[in-house]
């Protein structure tokens, strides 16, 4: 008698956030805050004392949290904001298909409508590899 083994389960799959785009984040913020200092020995707009850690903060952020997390096991994406804040879900949790049509990530909602998944501000390594997964899942 063979013991069994449960089916292993597909990883997660995590997209980071482009890493131009956070470096921007930290440059600019860094600026605007440098200007709000500089602001304050003037008569310059103070916001970007408040304006420039925020952004600062958020390009270091988006370094270290994800951009899209994908669960195969059940076919749910979920998108992040540069703080790790979770933005959008799409997938199976509204009635959708996810799939990949050759050159985007799509949704088709159950009304029959097919939507573009904006995938943009992700890393492109990765993006690929949650392309590729869907394809595979498609071809399952």
């Amino acid at each position: 008698m063979h013991p069994t083994h449960p089916a292993p389960q597909a990883q997660e799959i995590t997209v980071r956030h482009r890493t131009v785009a956070s470096v921007m984040f930290i440059v600019c913020g860094a600026l605007f805050l440098l200007l709000g200092v500089l602001a304050l020995t003037g008569d310059g707009p103070a916001v970007w004392l408040i304006l420039g850690p925020v952004i600062l903060a958020a390009g270091i952020v988006s370094r270290f949290v994800p951009f899209i997390r994908f669960q195969p096991a059940t076919a749910t994406l979920i998108m992040h904001g540069p703080f790790g804040n979770r933005v959008r879900t799409f997938g199976a949790p509204k009635g959708e298909r996810l799939y990949f049509d050759g050159s985007n990530i799509m949704r088709l909602k159950p009304d029959g409508k097919q939507k573009r998944v904006g995938t943009g501000s992700g890393e492109p390594a990765d993006v690929q590899r949650l392309q590729q997964t869907l394809l595979g899942m498609q071809q399952h």
